[in-house]
């Protein structure tokens, strides 16, 4: 499981020549851009940490990424701030379900 944590890890910055290109063909695209790359980069935890909440935040971070830059007004910092409350809210929620089944199991 190391080596695919480290794969999963050195998704992020590998993906940042992609941001910028998107960033080029427009300006506002910068967050729903690396919405895109952050929500594929949770996808791998699912089987790395068995939860399935994890894809919850994927198909999130990765549906809202597509409708910001696609259909909502153009905005450059809406992409940044849903992606901050999101990740908020998924703390909590991935603490109580650890806490839960750390309780389960002991």
């Amino acid at each position: 499981m190391n080596a695919l944590g480290m794969q999963v890890a050195f998704l992020v910055p590998f993906s940042l020549p992609l941001i910028g290109a998107a960033t080029l063909y427009r300006h506002n695209w910068f967050y729903p851009a690396f919405m895109l790359v952050v929500g594929v980069h949770y996808m791998p935890f699912i089987f790395m940490y068995g939860m399935w909440q994890f894809g919850i935040l994927a198909a999130s971070l990765i549906g809202a990424s597509i409708a910001i830059a696609l259909y909502l007004p153009p905005v450059f910092s809406l992409g940044g701030w849903f992606t901050a409350i999101v990740l908020l809210v998924f703390a909590f929620v991935g603490r109580s379900v650890s806490l839960r089944e750390h309780r389960s199991a002991a």
